[in-house]
């Protein structure tokens, strides 16, 4: 297993501040929509975000973009498995997130 150049919990401090930040967005999207015609959006395309995600996707290796589905489109049990279904992943908590990506990228 190689060691990556993020530590865990710098690693879970980012996802964190992601996840705080894209519910400050939602809020702020909604506040705006109560004065706009409802065709307001804030926060798309990033550009923080993105190279935010581009240096942990570097750090990683992960080239099936794990935290991005971890962050917004997880399965509701957070489970990943192998192709063949010999091998499951609970990814519920970020540390098992983190780990995984260790080990499996």
């Amino acid at each position: 297993m190689k060691t990556p150049a993020l530590s865990k919990e710098t690693f879970l401090k980012v996802l964190q501040l992601i996840q705080e930040q894209d519910q400050i967005n939602h809020d702020f999207s909604r506040a705006l929509q109560t004065v706009g015609n409802g065709f307001t959006a804030f926060g798309t395309e990033n550009r923080f975000y993105n190279s935010l995600m581009l240096v942990l996707d570097e750090i990683f290796g992960d080239k099936a973009d794990y935290i991005s589905w971890w962050l917004y489109e997880a399965s509701d049990d957070y489970t990943v498995e192998t192709v063949d279904g010999s091998q499951k992943w609970d990814l519920r908590e970020p540390e098992a997130l983190y780990d995984y990506l260790v080990e499996e990228n």
